[in-house]
This record gives structure tokens, sequence and C-alpha cells, in this order.
């Protein structure tokens, strides 16, 4: 349900502005949707954290620099949430772009570590999920390449894959094909 409502937000969020030319930064400088942005960019934050770590901790074993890695994200995509962007090249609209940027590339590689240590310990759950992950991933390049930038669509499919893959993670777990 929690991944339902974080796609719906997003989708709430994305579409204040034309989604094929604007990203969420673009709404945030919108004043009436500003304070929604930034808290709706933390709880994201902390959300997708807590759900990762909670991931990994099903595994028998994973690199011990894993949690680290997790907060750090957290943390910088909280910078980004915070630093206010503008149309000018101020450091803090600089901040902004690059802190997101970096965090959302770095949650894409912890993605990419725990889905390469599902495959080691538990490979028919990894058959049945991978492909996700992997097919949203390369839709997402696709996108990225053709269209230049990271628009509203972009955000979007990025938090539909993601939570589709920890979704489907979660259903088989749950249907018996247990983690532990």
């Amino acid at each position: 349900m929690s991944y339902i409502l974080i796609f719906l937000s997003t989708l709430f969020i994305a579409t204040r502005k034309d989604v094929m030319y604007e990203n969420i930064t673009g709404v945030s400088t919108l004043p009436e949707y500003h304070l929604l942005v930034v808290v709706y960019t933390i709880v994201c934050a902390f959300y997708f954290a807590c759900q990762t770590y909670r991931h990994f901790q099903y595994l028998n074993y994973y690199p011990k620099y894993i949690p680290y890695l997790i907060v750090f994200t957290t943390f910088i995509m909280c910078i980004g949430a915070i630093c206010p962007y503008s149309n000018d090249q101020s450091w803090l609209s600089q901040l902004h772009v690059y802190a997101s940027m970096i965090s959302s590339l770095f949650f894409i590689v912890i993605l990419q570590i725990y889905t390469h240590y599902l495959s080691i310990q538990y490979p028919s759950i990894y058959i049945q999920t991978h492909w996700i992950f992997h097919c949203g991933l390369q839709v997402l390049i696709i996108l990225f390449i053709v269209s230049g930038h990271v628009s509203g669509i972009l955000e979007i499919l990025y938090v539909f894959f993601i939570c589709l893959y920890l979704f489907l993670i979660d259903q088989y777990r749950i249907k018996g094909e247990s983690l532990q």
C-alpha cells in the first residue's frame, strides 16, 4: 500500500507542470507547491532508505558499507530537497541539481548491489524480479538520452520501477520463498 501511495504522490506532484518539459524541481519553483515538494522529497528519501535497508537485512550477507551508503544517499537527497532551486546559476541551485542527481544515481547503484547479492543468495527470486529493475533502468536511460534532460515522465517512471521492483520482492518473500 505504501508503494502505491508514494507512486501516486509522485504522479500528483510531477503533473503540476508539463511532464514533458518540467520535472519535480520545476514544480518546487511554484510557491504553492514548494513546501510540498520539499516534504515529499525528504519523506521519499527516508522511505526508500528504510525499504532498501530492510531488503538488505533479508539477505544472509552483504557488504558492511551498505548501511553507510544508504545513510549518505539519504543525506545527500535531503540536502538536494532543502536547497532552493531557481533558474539562475546560483551555488544553491547547482547544489540542488548535483545533490538530487547524485543521490538518485547512488540509489540505483545500491539497488544494483542488492540485485547482485540477491542473484547469488536467492536465484529463484532474482529470476522472477530482476527483469523489472533492469528493464526499468534501460527505459530510464533511453528516455534520458532521447530527451536530454530529467523530465517529469522520467521521474514518474523512476519511482514506478523502483516501487514495483521492491514490491515484487516483498510479494515473493511473502509467498513462501522467504529470504530468511
